[in-house]
C-alpha cells in the first residue's frame, strides 16, 4: 500500500493484516524496488500522494511490470471525471473513495485478488500453449523437411538412372547442378534478372535441373552410346529426348502438389536446348521466349560437356571451354547468363577439383546438423547410436573387419576408407558422429588429417579414436595435442568397444552444447560474430587474393530504446527475434549474418560490390516494413537504418571494414529513421571537401569551442510542454536543447514533437521529459572543427551540439561553419587589394555595416598605396 496520511495507512493495515500480507509505503519513491523484493498482487495506491506521483506511479507500474498482472487499486477522495480517467489512462484497475467501508473495501480487495490469480493461470497456460506451438511446429518443419530431402533423393536417384546409361558422364549430375546454382545466384546480385529470381527459384532450380535430360531413357543404346557421328536420322531421334522428358515431367506436374518444381523442370527439359538466336531445337525460340531456368541450365550443361570426357571425344581443358563459352554469347546463350558465367569462373573450377566441399555451400536444401543428444533423458546407447554415422580408415589392420562387424550390430552406418584424403572428402558431406584410425601406418599423414579435422567448420562435434599396438600406446598417449580423443588397443573387446562408446556419447553431447552457446546468440539464434570470425577471415583473404569484392550492412532498429520503455524488456527481444528472422531471411546461402551488441545485425556478403549490398538493403528496409509485433494484443511495426561498406584497396582488414560500416550506419541515424547510407557516398563528400586546401587549413587546428556559438538557452525536462512551447514561440527557435536537474544534455524538443503533442488530451500539463527526442547529437568542445564540419556536410542536419562535461554549452550549425569561412577569405585578402575587390565582388563575405567596410579600407590606404585605383563598387 502506497499512502501519504499516516492515520488512513494504520486502519488499512488492521483491516487487511488478518488475512493479508502488507507492505506500507508513504511515496512512490521506492515502487521499483519494493515490487522486485515483495512480489504483491494487489497495489493499494493514493492519489492525493505528496508529491503527486500517483499519475507516474500508475505509468511505471504497467511499463515496467507489465508481465505481473499486478492489480492497481486507486484510493481517492473527491475525484473529478477527468481525473478518474486520467487514472484509467495511467493503468488503475478500479477507483474507489475513501470514504469506503470496511467490508466493501475487503470485498473489492478479494475479487481483484482473485482476477490476478485468474490472470496469472491465464498466462501460464498461454506461455504453454506457446510452448506447444512451438514444439509441434518443430517437429513439423523436421517432418517437413525430411520428406522433402526424400523427394529430393528420390528426383536425383531417377535422374541418375537416366543419366548412368552413358557410363563417361561420371559426377554430371552433380557439378551440373552445381554450376547452375551458382550461375543463378550470381545473375540474382547482378544482371537484368534480379527481380525474377527469389529464393522458390533457387530452390526450384536446385530440384529440377538434374532432369534436364531425362527424357534420354526414351532413346535406343545404338543411338545414345554410339562411338560414332551420328546420321542425320540418328541425331533427329536423339532431338526427341526433349519432347519424352517434357511431357513425362508436365504429367507429374498435373498430379504432384508441388506442380512449380514439376513445372520448371518441364520448361528446363523442353527448351534447354533452344539458343539465343533461334536457330535451337525443338521449337525454334529465340531471346526472352526462351524460360530463365532453360537458359541458365543451358550453359551449365554445354561447360560441362565441354570439360568431360565422353564416349565420342576428350575433355577439353577449362580454359578453352571458357572461350568457346564466351564465344557463343549473343549466338547460342543468353548475353546476361553468359556474363553471370564469366563472374564464377573461377568458382566452376575449383568446383570441378573438389565438388564435395562446394557441393555443401551451395546446396539450396541443406540444413544445418542437429545434435541427436539430448540432456536430462536416459537414453541407452543403443537409442543413442543406431543410425549414426562412422568412418572406419582401413590401413591394412587386421581388426578394423572385426570392429566394422561390432559397429554395425550396434545400428551404425559404416563407411570404409583407404585414405585420408577420402575421408576429408567424407567427413565435409556426412558429418559423421565418429571416425577411427589405425595409428602408426602413415604418421605424417595422420597428424595432417587430425590437425585439419579439428580445424575443419564442420556442423556438429566429430568424436575420433585411433587404434594402436601396445608397444606404441605410450607414442600415442602425445595424440592429445591433435585432439585424438580416444586411444584403444588393438586387441579391443567388443564389451570394451561399447563402453568407450557410450562414453563418447556423453563428451559428444557435451560439445555440442557448448557448440551451440558458443555459435549461436540465445535470442535471436543468429551466429555471433566470434563464431564466424574464422570463416570470415578466410573469405576476406580469397578476396583479397582474388580481387573480389566483398561488403558488409550494418543494421540499427530505430528507437529500439523507445519500445523497451514503453512495452518493456520482453516486447524489446520479441521484437529483435520477429526483426532478425526476417533481416536474415534476405541474404542469400553464401552470406554471413550474426547479432552485434543490443540491436545491431551485421551483414557480411562475399562477392557483393557496395551498389549490389545497397540493393539488398533496400530489400530489408521493405520487408521490415510489412512486419508488425503483436505486443499485448497491439500490431506495432518497426523501422531499420543501415549502412553499407565495400572493400578496397585502403581497406587494410574486416575490422576496419566493419567500422567503415558503422560510420555509414552513423550518418543513418543523424539523418532520421528509416535511411540506408553507403560509406562510398560520405566519403565522395568528404574527399570533395578536403580537396580544398584552405578549408582543412583552416579548420583542422581549430576545437568546436572556437568556432560555436554561446550561450545555448535549455528547457528542463520537468518543464511543461505549455511552458517550452510559449519558450520557443518568444525567441523564435525551432529546437531547443533538454537537460536534466543537473543541467546534463538529455534530449532535444522542436517544434515538430510539441505539434505531435498536442494531439493527445491532456498535453499542456505534462512535462517535456515525455515527447522529446533522446537521441541528440553532440559533440565535445575538445572534439576537431574539421570533423564537424565535415559530419554536417554529409548529414541532412542544419546543426550540432556542443557539451563539456555533458552539459550544452554551445551550438554549431552549417551557418557556423561558413561565416568562418568567409571570414577567412576575408582576413587571407588583408594584404592584397585584388583579392579582397575578388571576394567583395563574388558577394560571399557579407559586411555588417559600411563602417565595418571603412575600417578595412583604411588599413589597406596605410598599407598599400595602389588602393585608389582598384575599382571596386559599393
Amino acid at each position: 500500500m502506497i499512502e501519504s496520511t499516516e492515520a488512513f495507512r494504520r486502519q488499512v493495515h488492521e483491516v487487511l493484516c488478518a488475512h493479508h500480507e502488507i507492505k506500507l509505503l508513504d511515496c512512490g519513491a521506492k515502487v521499483r524496488e519494493t515490487i522486485e523484493s515483495f512480489q504483491p498482487e494487489l497495489i493499494l495506491l493514493d492519489f492525493h500522494l505528496a508529491d503527486d506521483s500517483a499519475i507516474e506511479v500508475c505509468r511505471t507500474i504497467r511499463r515496467e511490470f507489465v508481465d505481473r498482472q499486478i492489480q492497481l487499486l486507486v484510493l481517492g477522495k473527491g475525484l473529478d471525471e477527468s481525473q478518474r480517467l486520467e487514472l484509467f489512462a495511467a493503468g488503475a484497475d478500479d477507483i474507489i473513495d475513501k470514504s469506503i467501508s470496511r467490508l466493501e473495501l475487503t470485498a473489492k480487495i478479494d475479487v481483484l485478488t482473485r482476477l490476478h490469480s485468474a490472470l496469472m493461470r491465464a498466462t501460464t497456460a498461454e506461455r504453454k500453449l506457446e510452448g506447444y506451438s512451438r514444439e509441434l511446429e518443430r517437429i513439423v518443419e523436421a517432418r517437413s523437411q525430411a520428406i522433402q530431402s526424400t523427394q529430393d533423393i528420390a528426383v536425383f536417384a531417377l535422374a541418375k538412372l537416366a543419366d548412368s546409361r552413358d557410363t563417361e558422364t561420371g559426377e554430371h549430375l552433380v557439378r551440373m547442378r552445381a554450376y547452375t546454382q551458382m550461375i543463378a545466384e550470381q545473375l540474382r546480385v547482378s544482371g537484368p534478372y534480379q527481380d525474377e529470381i527469389d529464393e522458390q527459384f533457387l530452390s526450384n532450380l536446385y530440384r529440377s535441373s538434374p532432369l534436364h535430360d531425362i527424357g534420354k531413357v526414351g532413346i535406343s543404346d545404338a543411338i545414345l552410346l554410339k562411338p560414332d557421328r551420328l546420321t542425320d536420322e540418328e541425331y533427329n531421334n536423339m532431338k526427341q529426348h526433349v519432347r519424352i522428358g517434357a511431357e513425362t515431367l508436365e504429367e507429374a506436374a498435373q498430379s504432384s502438389p508441388s506442380g512449380s518444381f514439376f513445372d520448371m523442370a518441364a520448361q528446363i527439359a523442353r527448351y534447354h536446348h533452344e539458343r539465343w538466336d533461334g536457330t535451337g531445337y525443338l521449337e525454334g525460340l529465340s531471346g526472352l521466349q526462351i524460360p530463365l531456368a532453360a537458359r541458365i541450365v543451358s550453359v551449365a550443361d554445354v561447360f560441362d560437356a565441354l570439360t568431360s570426357k565422353r564416349i565420342y571425344k576428350d575433355a577439353i581443358d577449362p580454359q578453352t571451354a571458357y572461350d568457346m563459352v564466351c564465344q557463343e554469347k549473343g549466338k547460342q546463350f543468353d548475353p546476361a547468363v553468359v556474363t553471370a558465367f564469366d563472374e564464377v569462373f573461377d568458382k566452376l573450377v575449383s568446383f570441378s577439383v573438389d565438388h564435395h566441399h562446394h557441393f555443401m555451400n551451395f546446396s539450396a536444401t541443406s540444413q544445418p546438423a542437429v545434435s541427436h543428444y539430448h540432456r536430462n533423458k536416459r537414453q541407452t546407447l543403443t537409442d543413442l547410436i543406431e543410425g549414426e554415422t562412422v568412418i572406419l580408415i582401413d590401413n591394412g589392420c587386421p581388426t578394423v573387419k572385426l570392429l566394422s562387424e561390432w559397429l554395425q550390430e550396434a545400428g551404425m552406418k559404416l563407411s570404409i576408407c583407404r585414405e585420408y584424403a577420402t575421408a576429408k572428402h567424407l567427413i565435409r558431406d556426412e558429418c559423421p558422429m565418429l571416425v577411427i584410425a589405425e595409428w602408426g601406418a602413415d604418421v605424417v599423414a595422420g597428424e595432417l588429417f587430425f590437425r585439419w579435422l579439428r580445424e575443419e567448420y564442420l556442423p556438429r562435434y566429430v568424436y575420433t579414436m585411433v587404434m594402436a599396438d601396445q608397444r606404441t600406446m605410450d607414442v600415442v598417449s602425445q595424440t592429445a595435442d591433435l585432439g585424438i580423443d580416444d586411444v584403444i588397443p588393438n586387441k579391443i573387446s567388443r564389451d570394451e568397444l561399447l563402453a568407450r562408446l557410450n562414453s563418447a556419447t556423453r563428451v559428444i553431447e557435451l560439445e555440442n552444447n557448448l557448440s551451440v552457446v558458443e555459435r549461436n546468440d540465445p535470442l535471436t539464434g543468429l551466429a555471433t560474430l566470434r563464431y564466424l570470425s574464422d570463416q570470415l577471415k578466410r573469405e576476406w583473404i580469397r578476396a583479397r587474393n582474388y580481387h573480389l569484392p566483398i561488403s558488409c550492412i550494418m543494421v540499427d532498429i530505430d528507437d529500439f530504446s523507445g519500445i523497451n520503455n514503453r512495452y518493456g524488456a520482453e516486447a524489446g527481444d520479441k521484437v529483435l527475434q520477429q526483426l532478425a528472422t526476417t533481416i536474415a531471411s534476405q541474404g542469400r546461402q553464401v552470406d554471413y549474418v550474426c547479432r552485434l551488441e543490443r540491436d545491431r545485425i551485421l551483414f557480411v556478403l562475399p562477392e557483393c560490390a557496395e551498389i549490389s549490398a545497397y540493393r539488398v538493403a533496400k530489400r530489408i528496409e521493405m520487408a521490415v516494413d510489412q512486419v508488425r509485433i503483436d505486443i499485448g494484443g497491439q500490431k506495432i511495426s518497426c523501422t531499420v537504418s543501415m549502412g553499407v561498406a565495400e572493400r578496397t584497396n585502403s581497406v587494410p582488414d574486416l575490422d576496419t571494414l566493419i567500422r567503415n560500416a558503422e560510420m555509414a550506419l552513423k550518418v543513418a541515424k543523424s539523418s532520421g529513421e528509416r535511411h540506408v547510407v553507403c560509406l562510398k557516398h560520405c566519403q565522395e563528400t568528404a574527399s570533395a571537401m578536403a580537396d580544398e586546401d584552405h578549408v582543412r587549413e583552416s579548420l583542422e587546428h581549430l576545437t568546436a569551442a572556437e568556432i560555436m556559438t554561446r550561450p545555448v538557452l535549455s528547457v528542463r525536462e520537468t518543464d511543461t510542454i505549455s511552458s517550452v512551447a510559449k519558450f520557443l514561440l518568444k525567441h523564435e527557435f525551432n529546437s531547443v536543447p533538454v537537460v536534466d536537474i543537473e543541467g546534463c544534455l538529455t534530449g532535444i524538443i522542436s517544434e515538430k514533437d510539441l505539434m505531435q503533442a498536442f494531439r493527445k488530451p491532456g498535453a499542456w500539463s505534462r512535462p517535456v521529459s515525455e515527447v522529446m527526442e533522446r537521441d541528440v547529437v553532440r559533440f565535445d568542445e575538445h572534439e576537431p572543427c574539421l570533423q564537424i564540419y565535415e559530419f554536417l556536410s554529409q548529414a541532412s542536419m542544419r546543426r550540432v551540439i556542443v557539451v563539456k562535461d555533458g552539459r550544452p554549452t554551445g551550438v554549431i550549425s552549417r551557418g557556423n561553419c561558413l561565416r568562418y569561412m568567409q571570414s577567412v577569405d576575408a582576413n587571407a585578402a588583408l594584404g592584397d587589394p585584388a583579392k579582397l575587390a575578388n571576394v567583395l565582388d563574388s558577394g560571399m563575405f557579407e559586411v555588417a555595416t559600411l563602417n565595418q567596410l571603412r575600417e578595412i579600407l583604411k588599413t589597406f590606404e596605410s598599407n598599400s598605396p595602389s588602393l585608389e585605383s582598384s575599382s571596386m563598387e559599393f
